[in-house]
């Protein structure tokens, strides 16, 4: 049952209106901000050789329109991931590394496009897992100004 939920949100999450849709609602509290025509497909499989890593994003796009350039990530998920925490700040910095590996090496004044990534729940448990990386990690106050909270 959930795979094809899955493969049913995975489809609607494609469409490019629906997909800005819901970056929209987050970011700007719906205003329309980010439109479907500046969004381009990017390649989900997020594999990294240097990390073990073989696995996919549900969608990801790259937006520009003239003013904005950012990635947009949207994981979909239909249970409960005590590790989505790590999973969203391992594709976030895989999609930093991908992006920085097609930048010419004689731009290197240009910076990289920001990451944003939205995880989609829609089980119908209620989410008891960490939302934030601090909630899995213990931080020692010593160190908490250093500590990267995704």
């Amino acid at each position: 049952m959930n795979k094809m939920k899955d493969k049913t949100m995975k489809e609607f999450l494609e469409n490019n209106a629906y997909f800005v849709d819901f970056f929209n609602a987050y970011f700007f509290d719906g205003e329309r901000v980010l439109e479907a025509m500046n969004c381009e497909e990017l390649d989900s499989e997020m594999n990294d050789a240097n990390m073990n890593l073989e696995k996919h994003v549900d969608v990801i796009r790259k937006y520009n329109d003239g003013n904005l350039y950012s990635a947009f990530i949207i994981e979909n998920q239909s249970c409960v991931d005590m590790s989505m925490v790590v999973r969203a700040a391992v594709y976030e910095f895989v999609a930093y590394d991908r992006l920085l590996k097609k930048s010419k090496k004689n731009r290197i004044k240009e910076k990289l496009p920001m990451v944003h990534i939205l995880v989609f729940y829609t089980g119908e448990k209620p989410w008891n897992a960490a939302r934030q990386l601090s909630q899995l990690v213990e931080v020692d106050e010593r160190f908490k100004s250093y500590f990267h909270d995704y």
